[in-house]
C-alpha cells in the first residue's frame, strides 16, 4: 500500500514511536482523571484560580491532545505514513506540560502532593522526546508542498507578527514583575516558580524555534516544513488551552479573570490565525491525498 512508509531514515523503531504516543495518551488520561476534573487526588500547589486553569488544561488534553496521540499512535503502529502529521503536533506540548506542571509546581505558597505523581510528568517529557526524535526524520523533501512565493511571504510575515506579539506579552509581564515584584492579579507571588518555568520555556525555546523555522521556511522550505508543523502544533494547543482556561474561569466567576484584560479577546484571535496557518500548511497535502484516493 502506498501509505505504508519506508523506514530507512528512522532514528528509533517505528513501534517504539507508536507505543510512546499511546503511553503519553494514557498518562494524560490518568492526569485528568486524578486531577480537579476527576477524583482530585492530585493536589496542585496553586490558588483556586490556578485550579480552574488546570481544569481548562485537562479539558484541552482530553479533547485535543489525547485524540491526536491516539490517532497518530494507531496509524504509527499500522505503519501509515500519515501518522507523522498527527504526531508532529504533540511533542513540544507534552514536554512543556511535564516540565511546567512537574517542576513549576514546586516552591509555591500552597500545599500539595504533586511530587507523588512525578511519574506522570516524567512520562510526558520522555514520551514527547521519543515522539520528537521518531517523527522529525520521517519528513522528507518531497513532503514539502509547493507554496507560492507571495503566499509563503505573507504566511511568514503574519506568523512572525504573532510570535513577536506573544514574546512581547511575556516580556511585558517580566518587566512588570521586575518593577513591582508581582503581577496585578497576584499570580506571580502565588506561584513564582511556575511563572519562570513557563517564561523560560516560551522565550528560550519555543519563540526562538519559531523564528528559526520561519527563516528557514522562507529560504529552505524543504528543511523547515517539519519544524513549522512542530511549532504550529504547540501554538495551536497553547491557544486552545488558554482559551479553555479562560472559559472555565468565567464559568466559575473567577475574579482573577478581570486582570486578563485584552487577553480574553487576543487569544481567540490568535487561535483563529494559527488554525488558518495550519490549514495553509497542510492544504496542499490534503488535496494531493484526495486526488490519490480517486
Amino acid at each position: 500500500m502506498a501509505d505504508i512508509y519506508r523506514q530507512e531514515n528512522d532514528l528509533i523503531p517505528w513501534y517504539l514511536n507508536g507505543a510512546a504516543a499511546m503511553v503519553c495518551a494514557l498518562a494524560l488520561i490518568i492526569m485528568a482523571a486524578l486531577g480537579p476534573l476527576g477524583t482530585g487526588d492530585i493536589l496542585y500547589r496553586t490558588s483556586q484560580s490556578g485550579i480552574w486553569q488546570i481544569m481548562g488544561q485537562d479539558l484541552t488534553d482530553l479533547f485535543l491532545i489525547i485524540p491526536l496521540l491516539l490517532v497518530g499512535g494507531v496509524l504509527q503502529l499500522m505503519r501509515r505514513d500519515s501518522a507523522k502529521y498527527f504526531l508532529i503536533l504533540t511533542p513540544i506540548t507534552l514536554m512543556y506540560t511535564g516540565l511546567s506542571v512537574g517542576a513549576g509546581q514546586e516552591w509555591t505558597a500552597y500545599p500539595g502532593n504533586v511530587e507523588n505523581y512525578f511519574w506522570i510528568f516524567l512520562t510526558l517529557i520522555v514520551g514527547g522526546l521519543l515522539i520528537l526524535i521518531g517523527t522529525l526524520p520521517r519528513f522528507a523533501d518531497h513532503d514539502t508542498p509547493a507554496f507560492s512565493k507571495q503566499g509563503l511571504r505573507l504566511f511568514v510575515l503574519l506568523t512572525t507578527i504573532a510570535l513577536l506579539f506573544f514574546a512581547k506579552m511575556w516580556l511585558g509581564q517580566i518587566a512588570e514583575v521586575a518593577a513591582s515584584g508581582d503581577l496585578v492579579d497576584g499570580s506571580y507571588s502565588d506561584a513564582s516558580n511556575a511563572f519562570w518555568v513557563v517564561r523560560y520555556l516560551d522565550l528560550g525555546v519555543c519563540v526562538p524555534l519559531g523564528f528559526m523555522a520561519l527563516f528557514l521556511l522562507a529560504s529552505h522550505p524543504s528543511i523547515a516544513y517539519k519544524l513549522v508543523l512542530l511549532l504550529f502544533g504547540f501554538l495551536i494547543t497553547m491557544a486552545v488551552t488558554v482559551n479553555t482556561m479562560a472559559l472555565v474561569q468565567v464559568l466559575n466567576d473567577d475574579p482573577a479573570i478581570a486582570s486578563t484584560g485584552a487577553g480574553l479577546a487576543i487569544f481567540p484571535v490568535l487561535l483563529v490565525l494559527m488554525l488558518v496557518g495550519l490549514f495553509y500548511l497542510v492544504k496542499p497535502k490534503m488535496g494531493r491525498a484526495s486526488r490519490g484516493s480517486l
